[in-house]
């Protein structure tokens, strides 16, 4: 199914088997249920950047990832997201940092030089490395979900977003890397996800009685992918 880089954390699902002389784990392999020869692995408990001392996962600045600057200014946020949606980037997925960067990066030039937009169009984009890449920020108006970037926080998985009035725009959005019809994200970029919401919620950037969407409720798109759908319909908050 692929090889896993030196120092990538994959959960270890309990299963042993034994085939052509080696002792095989069974691990989650990004989304998938796979096996690995027990040789190469090291067991252990992850640093995963989930979250800080702050209770917030490991966000990387748009000075991090080395974002270009926006064409002009944002607007800002004036009432306090009561939304959260769900989205996938329909694109290849990453696992570590310099790759999820690249990703990123991509994202914004897409944005920017395919789209015109002042900026790349969400407010954070999520990596199955685990980290948080700070886009747009937690203030800024997104451009993330038509027609409801003024009601929600947008976790966008998608790169076919589109911007619209950024004078009448009142939300945030954040893009996590993959394409979920097949699977569902690692459980790095799902409890990336998880922690983002309740770091939000704790700072006074989500309110705490958010509504957790999937963008296909309130748009003709397959986004985020039916796995990733059919999961987030059991976390809390989510409503059709």
């Amino acid at each position: 199914m692929g090889t896993i880089p030196a120092g990538e954390c994959h959960t270890d699902k309990g299963g042993r088997q034994t085939a052509n002389g080696y002792t095989w784990a069974n691990i989650d392999y990004n989304g998938h249920d796979a096996w690995a020869a027990i040789n190469w692995l090291n067991f252990k408990t992850c640093q995963t950047h989930q979250s800080s001392s702050s209770g917030c996962p490991n966000i990387v600045s748009r000075a991090g990832w080395g974002a270009r600057s926006p064409t002009h200014a944002h607007s800002l946020l004036t009432k306090v997201p009561n939304h959260v949606y769900i989205h996938h980037g329909a694109s290849g997925g990453c696992h570590t940092q310099s790759a999820c960067i690249a990703k990123v990066k991509a994202y914004q030039n897409y944005h920017m030089d395919g789209h015109h937009w002042s900026d790349i169009g969400y407010s954070f984009v999520v990596g199955e490395d685990g980290n948080v890449y700070e886009a747009r920020g937690w203030d800024a108006v997104g451009a993330h979900t038509l027609n409801h970037n003024h009601d929600g926080l947008g976790t966008a998985w998608r790169n076919d977003i589109f911007e619209i009035n950024n004078d009448y725009i009142f939300a945030t959005g954040i893009c996590v890397i993959g394409n979920f019809q097949d699977h569902v994200p690692n459980d790095a970029a799902l409890n990336a996800i998880k922690s983002l919401i309740h770091c939000g919620v704790n700072k006074g950037k989500i309110t705490a009685s958010y509504i957790l969407k999937g963008h296909r409720d309130v748009g003709q798109t397959a986004c985020p992918g039916q796995k990733l759908y059919d999961l987030i319909q059991a976390w809390p908050h989510y409503h059709h």
